[in-house]
């Protein structure tokens, strides 16, 4: 029965078109997975907390989008802030490049964004998230999942947020795009509040005040969080003097202090 059952094991991990983990070290992985629902892969960097090995414990988990910018110092960043504030550290998940940013992050056809947002929320939910659960201590509830991202990546984390709010629970939100197509991410939001309004949640906000044109919309999405959502714990920050690029760090840092000191 053994070599049977090899045999069988054997052909459903190829059939599940699952690439094989690159270890780094012990606490850095790398992988390949084919998305059935793009049609193209994407190249995924996981970093573990440091006592992962050393516990059973299971670890919520941080999805990283534009992660090739961003992963390290957000990793070192949750590193640095849970072991300041004693709080337990999350597996952070990047999510390199399979589609064109202008394609994954846009929930429209607008400008030079192609609306592929839907298509790619389906890839994280349907296909990277159940990996990451399986392959890893990763906490599988809804509570537990937090996303990040810069610019068109926090335009998509607002995506994440208004239209599908059951994936995530702490949506970071840095120089977010949300002018993008006459602001069509608020209109979502209030379409959909009804159903958003009961759920737990941690809303942060960020940019550089020299951010003049997107500033408006992520006040009033901010405004809105305050009103109307009496579960949500929300935050709106502005690094001062800086613009689009140069306040990404710093508001990195804000976002990942704000999740650890109200999760």
């Amino acid at each position: 029965m053994k070599p049977l059952l090899f045999v069988l094991a054997t052909l459903l991990l190829f059939s599940c078109k699952k690439d094989e983990i690159v270890v780094n070290n012990e606490l850095t992985h790398q992988f390949s997975i084919h998305s059935e629902e793009k049609g193209k892969p994407y190249d995924i960097w996981v970093k573990l907390p440091k006592d992962y090995h050393s516990t059973s414990e299971a670890y919520a988990t941080m999805y990283v989008l534009d992660a090739k910018q961003n992963q390290e110092l957000i990793a070192e960043t949750c590193e640095e802030l849970s072991e300041r504030l004693d709080s337990k550290n999350v597996i952070v998940v990047g999510i390199h490049y399979g589609d064109n940013r202008n394609v994954d992050y846009t929930p429209t056809s607008a400008g030079m964004g192609k609306g592929g947002s839907l298509a790619f929320m389906n890839f994280i939910c349907k296909e990277l998230i159940p990996r990451i659960e399986h392959d890893y201590r990763a906490d599988t509830s809804r509570n537990s999942r937090s996303i990040i991202g810069h610019s068109y990546g926090g335009l998509f984390g607002a995506y994440a947020f208004a239209k599908h709010n059951e994936i995530f629970s702490s949506y970071l939100l840095l120089s977010a795009s949300l002018f993008y197509d006459e602001s069509i991410i608020l209109q979502y939001e209030q379409q959909n509040r009804p159903k958003l309004i009961d759920n737990p949640q941690l809303v942060f906000l960020g940019a550089g005040s020299a951010e003049n044109a997107l500033l408006p919309a992520n006040q009033l999405l901010y405004q809105r969080l305050h009103d109307h959502y009496p579960l949500a714990k929300s935050s709106f920050q502005l690094v001062t003097g800086k613009g689009h690029v140069s306040s990404r760090n710093r508001s990195i840092q804000n976002a990942i202090n704000f999740y650890f000191k109200n999760r």
